[in-house]
């Protein structure tokens, strides 16, 4: 016991001698939370994304605008190459003209609900009287084979759901944080939310979207009329779409409240029949290539200004809210974090390059793009001159919360530099490392091709709980303090990153295709 004691102790000492090393601008921090507490932009930032120009689908003209006005913006501010680069992926345009969704007998309801994006408009107006099925893979096709020419149909019965007595809201707690903290496998079997790798994402995904696709296409091939599901949360309509690269729709499909869906379900199993009352005009223009938003602060060192530091979140959103929380507030501290460092005055090194992705949320097509074009192909691993001269690639897009810490992603040699480059941030509650990979944002892209890319820990607040993906993604759902301290830290990890004599350390070696 004596001996681990004094070898514990004498590893606490090496870390926080390279802790020591690691240099840290406290002056320019101190202008960096002046600047960014005292006179913010990132709620008006925000405002403009997700008021103005939400929703913002891929391939929308909300998109194309708000990215225009993004570009435009950072122009004004004093940054440099601001420009919309295009890729090759290309996304058919959908935007909403009108829709409607009724019960107009027994009683007249007005039903809360949107359609998912890419569903085909209705000629004029669908009535009817719904059936129930309980179509969730293969093996359901065969009992209603036949049945569901011309009809339209809800598939699924919502479980119930009991009223919840904990907060919808949360923020993470001392013991959270320090589970993660104590982490020592980057990917433990026992938790689904840190992958392996993007393979690993990839393969989920891919299976799912199968999956997925057999139950559209059996709906296609019975001729169904209009598939209604229900919300996945209470009181709240949370609602995607089609995947329209994927899966090309034939029929219009709707998410109901929970609450409403419940209804009908119940009406029905009574034999008191509702007539539904269906429309819905929609907008589609044909497949043009997708872009990613991008803008520098140039570097300033003759030796280091061809190295690059990245920060990025994606633009596009989902149709219900306005994508205010997923992920214009990522977007909106990525620019104040720039806006901030333009305001001070700061001669970074290395350029510091902002990139606001498109198509995540159809998977990663923007960050895959930009990687593709500048840095590896994902699936040979021949990289290209860029990737060695990206320096790191920091990543927001968990919602609005504060940033409690970051995930290393396996890279452990990154921890005492990040430990020297939080610390001015303890007293905001950002202290948290942890070797625990997170999925699911564009920083496993710039993983999975062997650069240095991290996600940071952030306050769950009600993304997962309500936001996400639903009708209250909304301007209303962001914290205005949260957005304020993420975008001091984010601008400060970008300047350090700039300044600091090396780049960041690489992940370990072994890179997954994609």
């Amino acid at each position: 016991m004596r001996r681990l004691s004094i070898a514990a102790a004498l590893l606490v000492s090496a870390v926080s001698l390279v802790s020591a090393a690691e240099a840290v601008d406290e002056a320019v921090i101190a202008k960096i939370k002046v600047e960014g507490f005292q006179h913010s932009a990132v709620m008006d930032t925000l405002s403009w994304l997700s008021d103005v120009y939400g929703p913002r689908l891929s391939g929308s003209p909300g998109l194309r605008k708000a990215a225009e006005w993004a570009r435009d913006e950072m122009t004004r501010r004093g940054m440099a190459h601001a420009a919309l680069e295009a890729y090759d992926t290309r996304v058919r345009g959908w935007s909403l003209e009108h829709f409607d969704i009724a019960m107009t007998a027994p009683q007249y309801m007005r039903i809360v609900g949107y359609p998912l994006a890419w569903s085909p408009s209705i000629d004029g107006t669908l009535t009817g009287t719904p059936v129930i099925v309980e179509v969730h893979s293969k093996a359901d096709f065969a009992k209603y084979h036949g049945t569901l020419k011309g009809k339209i149909v809800m598939n699924g019965r919502p479980g119930a759901e009991p009223v919840g007595f904990e907060p919808e809201a949360t923020r993470l707690s001392a013991q959270d944080l320090e589970k993660q903290a104590a982490a020592m496998d980057p990917a433990p079997a026992d938790n689904e939310d840190a992958p392996k790798s993007l393979e690993d994402e990839e393969k989920q995904w891919s299976e799912g979207q199968q999956k997925y696709a057999d139950v559209l296409k059996f709906f296609a091939d019975e001729g169904a009329a209009a598939v209604l599901s229900a919300s996945s949360i209470r009181e709240v309509v949370r609602v995607q779409g089609y995947y329209d690269n994927d899966v090309r729709a034939t029929y219009p499909s709707f998410v109901l409240s929970r609450e409403h869906y419940g209804r009908l379900v119940r009406m029905i199993d009574r034999k008191v029949l509702p007539t539904l009352s269906l429309s819905l005009g929609v907008t589609l223009t044909d497949p043009a290539p997708l872009f990613n938003v991008v803008a520098e602060i140039p570097g300033t060192d003759p030796a280091l200004k061809d190295q690059v530091v990245m920060l990025g979140g994606h633009l596009d959103s989902w149709h219900a809210g306005t994508g205010a929380t997923d992920n214009g507030a990522g977007c909106a501290v990525v620019m104040e974090a720039a806006r901030i460092l333009q305001a001070i005055g700061v001669k970074p090194r290395r350029t510091i390059r902002i990139a606001l992705w498109t198509g995540e949320e159809q998977d990663y097509y923007g960050s895959v793009g930009y990687v593709q074009a500048h840095f590896a192909d994902l699936k040979t691993h021949e990289v290209k001159p860029e990737h060695a001269k990206l320096a790191a690639y920091f990543n927001l897009d968990n919602g609005s919360g504060r940033i409690r810490g970051v995930n290393l992603q396996g890279n452990e040699a990154v921890r005492p530099i990040f430990e020297a480059w939080l610390k001015p941030f303890a007293y905001l509650g950002a202290t948290t490392l942890t070797s625990l990979n997170t999925g699911g944002t564009d920083h496993m892209v710039f993983n999975a091709a062997g650069l240095p890319g991290f996600q940071f820990i952030q306050d769950p607040l009600d993304y997962e709980t309500r936001a996400h993906h639903s009708s209250l993604d909304v301007y209303e759902e962001a914290v205005p303090d949260d957005l304020e301290q993420a975008s001091v830290i984010l601008a400060s990890f970008a300047y350090h990153a700039a300044m600091r004599e090396d780049m960041l350390p690489r992940p370990p070696a072994g890179r997954p295709s994609h």
